[in-house]
């Protein structure tokens, strides 16, 4: 799994599309337990789904559903060597707690998610006004 995170209007899905699937078809999901085909998946839009969760259920049962879907990406991606998956993450200001509600729990729940993306996937890369950064690859795993 690669983990792509940056701000928004930062180039990361211009980045995805010109560096790594250069063409290649793919599906892309926005929800957990989405159904997919082919070969490759970018999971985009994460901060959506956590948004629309609040004042649904609490924070725990989120990131745990999140913890469930990574598992479910990742065992798929390991099925097949052809198989990748790729998640487009969106920075949620920068550090500022926000005084709104809905807001602070988007931004912490989003924030709890990327931390264990982070962990689990292969290579994570920040992309900063289209400028790629590499934060973790799977040699930084080896070692």
């Amino acid at each position: 799994m690669h983990f792509i995170i940056g701000g928004a209007h930062n180039g990361k899905r211009k980045w995805v599309s010109e560096q790594l699937l250069k063409g290649e078809s793919f599906t892309e999901i926005h929800r957990p337990g989405e159904k997919w085909t082919g070969d490759v998946i970018v999971f985009t839009h994460l901060e959506k789904w956590v948004f629309d969760q609040f004042g649904q259920r609490d924070s725990d049962e989120v990131v745990d559903e999140w913890k469930q879907e990574v598992a479910r990406l990742l065992e798929w991606e390991n099925g097949k060597p052809e198989r990748r998956v790729i998640v487009i993450g969106e920075d949620q200001s920068k550090g500022i707690v926000p005084i709104d509600q809905s807001q602070r729990f988007t931004r912490d729940v989003l924030g709890w998610c990327h931390q264990f993306t982070a962990l689990k996937a292969e290579r994570v890369t920040r992309i900063w006004y289209g400028i790629s950064e590499d934060l973790k690859t799977r040699e930084d795993i080896e070692i």
